[in-house]
């Protein structure tokens, strides 16, 4: 007779199994455990026993979000993530028959807030970052890496998997198919002159050509199925680059910057993705559908989040409101100007 685990955390191993046979993306699957763990580890602490099945009930998933919202003070965005990584956890137990009953069915995601906590970067701050990366110990690759998670907008986890096959590259074009996106989704995103400029810049050694996008698209290697898949970024020691690996990039490169204030702490490779975002919004007002299929979104709510205005935002417009008898005059230089329109395909070059 088999037997059955006695906790959740005992078959925890047995659900993320089940999703990597499923095709789930591996950053979801990581995310999945991880608030899992989160979820038994807190509830360890409160009540200091291990979570069994007959304690997992509505009103501890209820405290538990209750406790990320009001004593965490963790984001809505990352209290959904928590919550909805429970909720699949829950429907599973149920369907394998480890609960009778659903726990999480009636268990709701916290209102979304109506502004907008995925701030990107201004252009000073992008072209203080680029700046660090040309500094960098391998400054050809890592500035090629901010380029590309800059003007594409896609996932670390997506540029780390990048191969040479995934790049289309020509001298007036050029495209980067992901194969393997969130919700194991694939789509196709352009590459502007910045990014293909970029890449040229990195990839000339290796090609022994000019460092042109032009000589470089000539001697790009030709798609084959019959070839080995080559690997767009390789480590100093010519090793594959890891996702770990390229997020360190990014971390050292923040903080050699953020030291000399000229980006946030906080900044991230997802706010690079942010900052995609809200530059695209910005040149194409309202054109969520556009984004949604850059991003790899499946639902228009998802990208709505990037049309509301920031914090700072909405500060600077009740600071302007007419009824405001202290209200400053905004400087000439920031009123646009009719009939301009720069072409800022090629911008963040430095």
């Amino acid at each position: 007779m088999a037997i059955i685990p006695l906790s959740p955390e005992e078959v925890l191993p047995y659900w993320l199994e089940e999703l990597q046979a499923n095709d789930r993306a591996r950053g979801t699957i990581r995310r999945y455990r991880s608030a899992v763990e989160g979820f038994l580890v807190w509830y360890e602490c409160c009540e200091q026993r291990s979570l069994t099945f007959a304690t997992l009930t509505p009103i501890t998933l209820v405290g538990y979000r209750n406790d990320l919202q009001r004593t965490q003070r963790r984001a809505t965005s990352t209290v959904n993530g928590q919550i909805s990584a429970l909720r699949a956890f829950c429907a599973w137990l149920t369907e394998e028959h480890y609960l009778e009953t659903n726990p999480a069915r009636h268990l709701k995601l916290v209102g979304r807030q109506e502004v907008s906590s995925r701030e990107g970067l201004d252009d000073a701050q992008v072209n203080a970052l680029l700046r660090q990366a040309r500094t960098s110990r391998d400054p050809l690759r890592n500035y090629a890496i901010v380029q590309v998670l800059l003007q594409t907008g896609i996932r670390l986890d997506e540029c780390s998997q990048l191969t040479l096959d995934d790049i289309e590259l020509g001298e007036r074009s050029g495209r980067v198919t992901i194969r393997q996106g969130k919700g194991n989704k694939a789509c196709m995103v352009p590459l502007n002159a910045s990014v293909r400029q970029a890449l040229a810049e990195y990839m000339a050694s290796r090609l022994n050509c000019d460092p042109t996008v032009k000589a470089v698209a000539r001697h790009w290697p030709a798609y084959s199925s019959d070839s080995p898949t080559i690997p767009l970024w390789l480590s100093q020691k010519k090793g594959i680059l890891t996702t770990s690996a390229m997020r360190q990039m990014i971390d050292v490169l923040v903080r050699d910057t953020a030291t000399r204030g000229l980006v946030p702490a906080q900044t991230s490779a997802h706010t690079l993705r942010h900052t995609f975002a809200r530059n695209y919004l910005a040149e194409h007002p309202g054109d969520l559908v556009g984004l949604a299929s850059l991003l790899g979104h499946t639902s228009l709510d998802t990208t709505r989040i990037y049309s509301l205005p920031t914090l700072e935002q909405l500060s600077t417009r009740v600071e302007q409101l007419r009824q405001n008898a202290y209200a400053e005059e905004p400087p000439l230089n920031s009123i646009p100007k009719r009939g301009r329109r720069q072409d800022k395909s090629d911008t963040h070059t430095q």
